[in-house]
């Protein structure tokens, strides 16, 4: 049986505007996002029968509710072939996270299986799959830094200086060990309608990183914090220690919980101090990767 094996990475929101409710139940955005180094692996073969899928990580789902399998189905569709695969995904980067895991998984899983069957769909047919499949999938079909709008299928592949900028980035992700639905955190938005942000105060701050690229003048937003902090302040005490005593950017990627901070001109061993800091407000169970 033929085989392969994708590297699925997570994603950090380096901006992230929600901008207001859409009569389809989703909500239009403007966000800053980049695959990072943090992520899981995807193996893949071709087999007879029927799709499987197993996974070393508990309470991760292997039936027909995960991407990954959904993306076998779809890719079914778009090419009436009758191929089926046998899937295995070693996890590190957790649900419930803001990170987007699972819509990684699922756009390797796509990759995978168009490549296992002589690739017969060009890029544009997989980014309209992977749409379908879940609003962050299309962005890690690029593995490049991009500017998401709509609900997150528009996606445009950062070029020059602005892609070169965030290929700089070091990062130190966090994650505590209780998740945010995002189903959640988006039902909050819309119940606060004052936590949306002015599309043209949300488009200026990213324009004009876009003019001068720097990693010092990025634009760090993200307004599904507000809600997010009301429910589980310890996020916020966090990131402000954070800041206060190593001086560097952090926040929360996407819808939560996970966070990150922005590492670049740390020493090992100021990491190292910053690890142990997390994990003394954030609890011994807090995840803690580089990236």
């Amino acid at each position: 049986m033929a085989s392969t094996e994708k590297f699925s990475p997570c994603k950090v929101n380096l901006m992230l505007a929600v901008l207001g409710g859409r009569p389809d139940g989703f909500h239009e955005l403007l966000s800053l996002a980049a695959p990072t180094k943090f992520g899981d692996t995807l193996r893949a073969e071709t087999a007879d029968g029927a799709d499987s899928l197993s996974c070393d990580m508990e309470g991760v789902p292997t039936d027909s509710s995960n991407l990954v399998l959904k993306a076998a189905e779809l890719f079914r569709e778009a090419t009436g072939l009758k191929a089926h695969f046998k899937f295995d995904l070693k996890k590190r980067v957790p649900a419930g996270a803001g990170l987007g895991g699972g819509s990684s998984n699922g756009a390797c899983a796509l990759l995978a299986a168009n490549e296992l069957c002589g690739n017969p769909l060009p890029q544009k047919s997989l980014e309209k799959i992977a749409a379908k499949m879940g609003s962050d999938c299309p962005m890690f079909l690029t593995r490049v830094p991009v500017v998401m709008r709509g609900r997150g299928e528009k996606v445009f592949s950062l070029k020059g200086e602005a892609r070169e900028c965030i290929g700089r980035l070091k990062l130190l992700i966090f994650k505590p060990d209780f998740s945010i639905s995002t189903a959640w955190a988006y039902s909050q938005m819309r119940a606060h309608p004052e936590d949306y942000m002015r599309e043209n105060a949300a488009e200026s701050a990213l324009s004009e990183w876009l003019e001068n690229p720097s990693v010092s003048g990025l634009p760090l937003i993200n307004n599904m914090q507000i809600e997010a902090f009301k429910k589980f302040p310890a996020l916020q005490i966090a990131l402000e220690e954070i800041r206060a005593r190593f001086r560097v950017p952090a926040m929360m990627s996407g819808s939560g919980s996970a966070c990150f901070a922005i590492i670049n001109g740390l020493e090992d061993g100021e990491v190292a101090g910053l690890s142990r800091l997390i994990k003394e407000m954030l609890g011994e169970s807090c995840l803690v990767a580089r990236a």
